[in-house]
């Protein structure tokens, strides 16, 4: 990353405030992978998860064989949820994600992204604030950058037609000094989602910005439970 795109995500860092779901850097991978688990899967092979998005496992000894019980049923429990990469797909509690042509995982923080050949760095992490908060702080920032920084280095964008299962979406652009920082925040399930997208290429940065974000889909976990997106009541 360039001098420039570091000063600008350093504002962006202050600007867009957010809360992520996200383990610790100190971990050499935050990302398990499918053979690490014995998942209990439907008649179409995908994973069952509980109703709080936990996993559902068999049981198995110490030589990975299902342990059954008198019934000889093969027993389950529950395994807290961990961010999973299989083949370029990133699982996280609330979406999936196919990773586009030239994005990475950062393995050190589960739900930040790195493509070297665009100079970008993206983030997908939701928010513990109600929506019409969250639009608040960020247009009241908006208008402030405006006086400051000058028209032409900001723009606000509202109900922007990125992905069919967001709603309300908002889209927040800032640029200085040859690079730029994009905010997208919307609704899902109960979820106040933010995409924090920061490149040095400029001119197609808003096109690049999205095709990342097309390439989510989502679960319909909600990640906080004394929150909820829509309203306060």
């Amino acid at each position: 990353m360039t001098k420039r795109i570091i000063a600008l995500m350093a504002v962006a860092t202050i600007v867009f405030v957010c809360t992520f779901a996200a383990c610790g850097k100190d971990e050499i991978n935050v990302y398990a992978d499918n053979k690490d688990f014995d998942f209990v899967t439907d008649e179409n092979g995908q994973k069952v998860l509980s109703d709080d998005g936990e996993f559902i496992v068999y049981v198995t000894d110490e030589k990975g064989k299902r342990v059954t019980d008198s019934n000889k049923e093969e027993q389950t429990m529950f395994e807290q949820f961990v961010p999973l990469e299989n083949d370029g797909v990133v699982e996280n509690y609330g979406y999936i994600f196919t990773l586009p042509e030239g994005w990475k995982t950062d393995t050190a923080d589960a739900g930040k992204f790195i493509n070297k050949d665009k100079e970008a760095e993206a983030s997908i992490g939701v928010v513990k604030y109600f929506y019409d908060d969250y639009y608040q702080l960020n247009k009241d920032t908006y208008e402030t950058l405006k006086k400051e920084l000058g028209e032409d280095a900001v723009k606000w964008e509202e109900e922007v037609d990125i992905l069919p299962e967001a709603e309300k979406t908002c889209r927040f652009i800032m640029e200085k000094d040859g690079a730029m920082s994009i905010l997208v925040f919307f609704e899902n399930s109960g979820n106040v989602y933010k995409i924090l997208y920061n490149t040095t290429s400029v001119d197609s940065g808003v096109y690049d910005c999205e095709i990342f974000c097309k390439a989510i889909t989502f679960k319909a976990f909600q990640y906080y439970d004394d929150i909820t997106a829509a309203d306060k009541d």
